[in-house]
């Protein structure tokens, strides 16, 4: 229990907790004491002096956004002499200020207009030397008019504090502060806008939406977003069918107000003159032609129905992209397990986040964290491993910087990365103890782990006793393993030993792990390191994956995936199966479904007759050499469904138009599994619809009608026949370790793989320079479906070759040289870059970009989970031309 504090503000009493400030305390009580440089998230500065207010017993009047309540203390905050000192400090503003509010984007929801009609005199004594800059485009998004700058150093103080970027800084002095970048470059950061939504006044404007509207022209919607797996609450402004700004609240979701660049400037896709905005049927002479709904349906249920006459219904096959709402993937895998009646399904969340669930339900019989957010601002400890996470999943990023920086947690980072001053926030910084690895060396580190433990003596009395087998067997596996090579075993047992010692200890895992040869052992290794420490259980302890799609943990929860029913229930769980067959009035199919690859090998083989994807492009998703297009070409029958015509859907007989996530409702499931709102901000785009409504429409014709009103129904029946879904809200408690199933782990099913997840795999001995090169995510782009947006292809355009600068020096390679590419599939030539976190031996290329690079990668299937192995290649690099 806090300790509270009794307080009286403006004749009305309220307990706060101790150390709260005095401008906080009366926002709880109703009182909103003007302000302009106080902020929530940021640390008192007390700079604008707007804020003051009487206290008793105190001489001078004071400000509330720097001074703490104390016992009894009586605050008054609307007294002659307060207002009067509210007039005083607007009359010092406005004698700079100038009266550009009709052409100021932020008229009509700006704090200076609010106050000055509260409490400025229509006169004034003081006069000022009139200050002029001159306006700057100072991005290609980002407009900074300081002019209008009241100089209360929130931006300044936010790109500090929360994304840690320090892009920002105070020049010049007195009158003549103005706001900017170093060396007077153009803004070069993580174009967050956090500097735009953050600003009381006008002074930084977003210039995708500038000039647009006033706040009263606009609807909003409050709704979800579509890119990452953390799971932002943002609002979609829309006019005349147009989404014109994204903004975000503080105290709203799961981000508390904070967005990423994907998130506030990625809107622009939605609007994209390329959709497509009408059904698509090829023709004799092989051309796509525009159809009706009326003319398509038809077809497609006689299609579908003649194929499962003819060749059965295990001749069809299902795909998705783990970015529709979860409604969507429920009525998707309905319909191909029942409609249909085949198993053959799969998601885009194979590409990684199996590894992870298959991992979790293994171990603690949960496929869910059983952490949360707030979990990781407690933590005393924090390991990250192989997250990238300023780029792929910036938003938890900032939960963990503040947990480093105002809440003491020790970081301890397993990263690719290393210590680099750029532009963007670079995670390893905050590190205390970082232990830099290759990008294919992540599986290796997690085994060294594991034997640091019984090196240092830190495995849990407990467990030892009650579990002598799995304490034993893996002491005798890891311990036999040799130190890795080139990774540092005593910064290993560093780590190992100062997280053993935490009170609360978090283990966030990112793609790098999850995506690489060997992810699924690495992750079950991993919660053998908690098990091992007795933390397990415990409550703030846990491993937390991060999902790259914003849906990909609602994708294998609605049980679209060939071995999972919905609940990520396996197919063989008979008391499952009986649940859903009652709820559906018919049995589930029996026979064991094919996954992603063993689809498109079916395809290419003529075992696999047709397939109905949706929203996925395995056409580009996965590597040349992996030869999908050759594959589906064969296919009698192939549908696509898409907002785009996509190298997949180009090879489509029938093309369906789809909503985006602005133009529909239904629910998303981030990372941690919490599940929040979508809400449509826009009508469909011309005859789109959304994805749950074609399926239904379909299976309507086929005879077999999955009839739903509308998302909120289709939801219904989720809550019905999945239990975690019958308690939805803001803040679900986060999952539960199932004892039984750990136990069982523990008395001996941890053995089936024992030996194969503690063995070095034999690396092939090469001649000449080998470099690693991994695919992945970039601050500024998800998928292929951020470069259908203007605002972030004005940051990052194309994809480069990024490179340590040491070994581009000694390559003799400049910024935007060619250079060509080899591996044991192909080549490609592409441009280079250097970057500074990356190590030397090491290659990065944004997977936005992929095609570029798509002759060089070869895929390999994972031999448990399935997942495609193919964003990682040993590669030569020379100077082209």
């Amino acid at each position: 229990m806090a300790d509270l504090v009794n307080v009286l503000i403006d004749e009305k009493p309220i307990a706060v907790e101790k150390g709260t400030l005095v401008i906080e305390a009366a926002r709880r009580v109703g009182i909103m004491i003007p302000n302009f440089c106080h902020h929530p998230k940021l640390s008192p500065d007390a700079n604008c002096r707007m804020c003051l207010v009487e206290i008793e017993k105190v001489p001078k009047l004071q400000t509330s956004c720097s001074t703490v309540v104390a016992e009894g203390m009586v605050v008054r905050t609307n007294t002659p002499e307060v207002n009067n000192s509210h007039k005083s400090v607007l009359e010092f503003i406005l004698a700079n200020h100038p009266l550009d509010c009709p052409i100021c984007d932020q008229g009509g929801r700006c704090d200076l207009q609010d106050f000055s009609h509260q409490y400025t005199p229509t006169q004034s004594d003081f006069i000022d030397v009139k200050r002029v800059f001159k306006k700057e485009y100072f991005s290609p998004l980002i407009e900074k008019e300081m002019n209008r700058c009241v100089q209360c150093l929130r931006c300044v103080r936010y790109c500090d504090e929360v994304v840690d970027a320090k892009a920002l800084a105070p020049i010049n002095r007195g009158t003549m502060t103005e706001i900017s970048h170093f060396a007077s470059h153009p803004l070069d950061c993580e174009f967050c806008g956090g500097c735009v939504q953050i600003c009381p006044v006008g002074a930084f404007t977003s210039r995708l939406s500038g000039y647009e509207f006033r706040p009263w022209m606009v609807k909003r919607a409050d709704t979800t977003c579509g890119y990452c797996g953390d799971g932002c609450a943002l609002t979609l402004q829309t006019r005349e069918q147009q989404v014109i700004e994204v903004m975000s609240a503080y105290g709203e979701g799961r981000n508390n107000g904070d967005l990423c660049a994907r998130g506030f400037f990625g809107f622009q896709f939605v609007n994209h003159p390329d959709r497509i905005k009408t059904p698509l049927v090829r023709q004799p002479d092989g051309r796509l032609q525009p159809a009706t709904w009326e003319e398509v349906l038809p077809l497609l249920a006689e299609r579908f129905t003649q194929l499962k006459l003819t060749h059965g219904a295990d001749a069809i096959g299902g795909l998705i992209t783990a970015r529709c709402t979860n409604e969507d993937l429920y009525v998707f895998q309905k319909f191909m397990r029942l409609v249909i009646g085949s198993n053959h399904l799969d998601s885009s969340a194979r590409y990684g986040h199996v590894n992870a669930v298959e991992a979790l339900r293994r171990v603690q019989g949960t496929n869910r964290w059983t952490v949360s957010y707030e979990d990781i601002l407690q933590s005393d400890s924090l390991l990250l491993i192989g997250t990238q996470i300023t780029f792929a999943n910036p938003i938890v990023g900032f939960k963990v910087k503040e947990a480093v920086k105002k809440h003491g947690a020790q970081l301890l980072t397993i990263e690719t990365g290393q210590y680099s001053i750029e532009t963007t926030s670079n995670i390893v910084n905050l590190s205390s103890l970082h232990l830099p690895v290759g990008f294919d060396r992540h599986a290796e580190t997690v085994r060294g782990l594991v034997k640091a433990l019984f090196t240092e003596n830190l495995v849990d009395a407990e467990i030892a006793s009650k579990f002598p087998a799995f304490v034993a067997r893996t002491r005798s596996a890891a311990t036999a393993l040799p130190d890795p090579g080139g990774i540092d075993a005593a910064g290993l047992r560093a780590i190992a030993k100062t997280f053993a010692g935490a009170k609360r200890g978090l283990i966030i895992v990112g793609q790098d792990l999850l995506q690489a040869p060997g992810g699924y052992h690495a992750m079950v290794n991993l919660l053998d390191f908690l098990l091992l420490l007795g933390k397990l259980t415990t409550h703030g302890w846990g491993v937390a994956p991060l999902t790259e799609e914003n849906n990909e943990q609602g994708a294998v929860e609605m049980g679209a995936t060939a071995a999972y029913l919905p609940g990520a229930a396996p197919m063989q769980d008979a008391s499952v199966r009986g649940q859903l067959a009652a709820a559906w009035k018919e049995a589930v199919p029996t026979a064991p479904g094919m996954r992603l690859l063993e689809m498109i090998e079916a395809a290419r083989s003529g075992r696999l007759k047709a397939m109905y994807i949706v929203g996925e492009n395995p056409v580009r998703s996965l590597p040349a050499s992996a030869t999908a297009a050759e594959a589906l070409k064969k296919l009698e029958f192939l549908v696509v469904q898409e907002l785009f015509l996509t190298e997949t859907a180009q090879l489509a007989d029938v093309v369906l138009p789809a909503c985006s996530y602005a133009e529909k409702s239904g629910t998303f499931t981030n990372s941690e599994g919490f599940v929040q709102k979508v809400r449509r901000g826009l009508d469909p785009i011309g005859d789109s619809r959304p994805d749950w409504e074609i399926l239904a429409a379909i299976s309507v014709m086929m005879g077999y009608p999955l009839e739903y009103g509308d998302a909120p129904e289709i939801l219904k029946e989720i809550r019905a026949v999945i239990p975690g879904y019958r308690v939805l809200g803001a803040m679900p408690e986060p999952a539960q370790v199932d004892t039984q199933s750990m136990e069982r782990y523990l008395a001996g099913g941890f053995a089936d793989d024992l030996a194969d997840r503690y063995r070095v795999a034999a690396r092939a001995k090469q001649s000449g320079e080998f470099w690693t090169l991994r695919l992945g995510q970039v601050l500024f782009h998800s998928g292929k479906l951020s470069t259908m947006a203007k605002g972030l292809m004005e940051i990052q355009k194309e994809g480069r070759l990024y490179m340590n600068p040491g070994d581009a020096k000694r390559l003799g390679i400049a910024a935007g040289d060619m250079v060509r590419v080899t591996s044991e599939a192909g080549e490609a030539t592409v441009q280079v870059s250097s970057m500074g976190r990356i190590p030397e031996g090491m290659l990065y290329f944004p997977e936005s970009f992929r095609e570029a690079l798509a002759a060089v990668l070869t895929v390999t299937p994972d031999p448990v989970s399935g997942v495609p192995y193919h964003k990682l290649q040993q590669v030569t690099v020379s100077k082209a031309g």
